[in-house]
C-alpha cells in the first residue's frame, strides 16, 4: 500500500505534489478530502491501466522544502491518502 500526501488550501482545493495533474476541490474540509480520495483513486487507476509505475511518495519534509514559502502560506492542512 502506498501513501501520498494531499495538500489542502484554505479554499478547500486539494493538490497531490506527486501527481501534478490530480487535484480536486470541496465545499468543506471533509468534502475536500473525500473528493481528493476519489480523484487520486481514479488517477492511479488510469496510470495503472496504461501500465505505468506510480511515483515514489514524497515526504512532507521534502514537499515543504520543494515548495516556496509563498505557496505554502495558504495551506490549511495536509492528509495522507492510502492507495492499494
Amino acid at each position: 500500500m502506498s501513501k501520498y500526501i494531499a495538500v489542502v488550501d484554505k479554499e478547500f482545493k486539494v493538490i497531490f505534489p506527486d501527481f501534478v495533474e490530480c487535484e480536486s476541490v470541496g465545499k468543506d474540509l471533509n468534502d475536500a478530502l473525500k473528493r481528493a480520495q476519489e480523484a487520486l483513486e481514479f488517477h492511479v487507476s488510469f496510470i495503472r491501466a496504461y501500465g505505468e509505475e506510480l511515483p515514489e511518495p514524497t515526504t512532507l519534509k521534502q514537499i515543504k522544502k520543494d515548495y516556496p514559502k509563498s505557496c505554502l502560506s495558504n495551506i490549511l492542512t495536509h492528509r495522507t491518502i492510502y492507495i492499494k
